[in-house]
């Protein structure tokens, strides 16, 4: 809350560094929640803004911390990626199993000889 509100009077005095900064911070943010796509389009803007201002230390970090983000985001990808394919061959296998038992039963009940 109190990033989101440096950010908007920043914004409001247009200066352009404590826009990137609070871009930073609310990147960092959200990193730590695990919210990558979100952080990653903050880090951007703070890029983007320190290219402007010609400030290089915020630019770089900026720019590596973007990266982090993509990468952790294109991890949670390929992990929940995985995961589905195991829930997915898990499931298979369950119905296998459950198929096989309905037949086994069907084959029992036709052995049994009614006698009239």
């Amino acid at each position: 809350m109190f990033v989101e509100r440096y950010l908007e009077l920043s914004s409001e005095l247009k200066y352009r560094k404590g826009e990137s900064g609070a871009f930073m911070q609310l990147g960092e943010l959200l990193t730590q929640k695990g919210d990558y796509d979100t952080s990653a389009g903050h880090f951007y803007r703070a890029m983007k803004i320190a290219e402007e201002t010609e400030d290089s230390d915020i630019k770089e970090t900026a720019k590596v911390n973007f990266g982090m983000a993509n990468a952790s985001m294109k991890w949670n990808e390929h992990v929940q990626d995985i995961l589905r394919n195991v829930q997915n061959n898990v499931d298979s296998v369950e119905k296998a199993e459950e198929d096989e038992e309905i037949a086994e039963r069907a084959e029992e009940e036709d052995d049994i000889d009614v006698v009239p």
